[in-house]
């Protein structure tokens, strides 16, 4: 169309100023319209390559990112198991704490009821002493040691139940006897009340000993679940924020495959046609300089050179 327009000025005849005129312009339009396809060319080049190290740039996060969240999930798999596994012994060192006083109780309940009942026998043991004291004196009885009876010869006769004299003297020889083993029943059971109140006393010793072992123990555990917890929840922070990250890195490499494949469409023809492009506009403006010396010879009064 160019070249049409110049064409008809030629032939409307006279000075071939206005031609000219017209071909410097069409020749600056053309190296114009190279430039701008240079420029096109450099733009798209740089987008592409910069689109290009975006792109790997964003898959080397993704990746890392992943790696990472991996790395972070392995760690919390192993937190959580360790978490369960310090419940599982706090459970453990609670029951035992449970049973050992447990234990205890009962134990203690067994020393008070056998001390209650020690107690018992040692006040009725005294009752019957004082009633059998009263009851000798009342009758006058002397608390002398005496020879038991024997009994005949016959081994399957009973001895004797009848009491010599008028009076009833009581068995005189047993008296003293049965009172002193009565003393001495008494005195077994409190020396025996003595003795227990010992051994639970070292009992509670050894519970509170056993028991403050097994707090400590449950102490350190339970400091043991809480830190691991707390690293637990430190740890899922990071794995929210690692996803966040490697979610918006996903967006931006959406974002980047949507623009790589614009600028496919847009720079296509840098490869396949700048080129063509150049060389077909290098072509045009050399023969538009060409006319553009013929006419200027042409108007000069010179014989023109042919137009190659």
């Amino acid at each position: 169309m160019r070249l049409a327009k110049i064409a008809a000025a030629v032939k409307l005849g006279g000075h071939f100023d206005k031609v000219i005129g017209m071909i410097d312009e069409m020749i600056g339009l053309l190296r114009k319209e190279e430039a701008e396809d240079i420029v096109h060319r450099d733009l798209c080049e740089n987008t592409q390559n910069a689109n290009k190290n975006e792109l790997a740039d964003l898959d080397h996060d993704i990746t890392k990112a992943g790696e990472s969240l991996k790395r972070m999930e392995n760690t919390k798999s192993e937190l959580e198991s360790e978490i369960e596994s310090i419940e599982g012994e706090i459970e453990s060192t609670k029951k035992e704490m449970a049973e050992l006083l447990d234990f205890r109780n009962k134990e203690e309940g067994e020393f008070k009821q056998s001390l209650l009942d020690d107690h018992d026998a040692v006040g009725l043991i005294r009752e019957a002493m004082t009633a059998l004291k009263k009851f000798y004196k009342e009758n006058k009885i002397p608390l002398n040691l005496r020879q038991d009876p024997e009994y005949t010869h016959d081994p399957d006769k009973a001895p004797d139940t009848k009491w010599k004299g008028a009076d009833y003297g009581g068995r005189k020889s047993e008296s003293q006897g049965i009172i002193e083993i009565l003393a001495m029943l008494a005195e077994d059971l409190e020396n025996e009340m003595s003795e227990s109140r010992k051994d639970d006393a070292d009992a509670q010793a050894k519970y509170e000993e056993q028991n403050a072992a097994l707090q400590k123990t449950f102490d350190a555990q339970t400091n043991t679940k809480i830190s691991l917890e707390e690293q637990l929840a430190a740890l899922e922070e990071k794995i929210d924020a690692a996803e966040s990250y490697k979610s918006g890195k996903e967006n931006d490499e959406s974002a980047e495959n949507g623009q790589k494949k614009a600028l496919e469409t847009d720079c296509a023809w840098v490869k396949t046609h700048f080129e063509s492009r150049r060389e077909k506009r290098k072509t045009e403006i050399q023969g538009l300089v060409d006319a553009k010396a013929f006419l200027a010879g042409v108007d000069a009064g010179e014989d023109p050179l042919p137009l190659s």
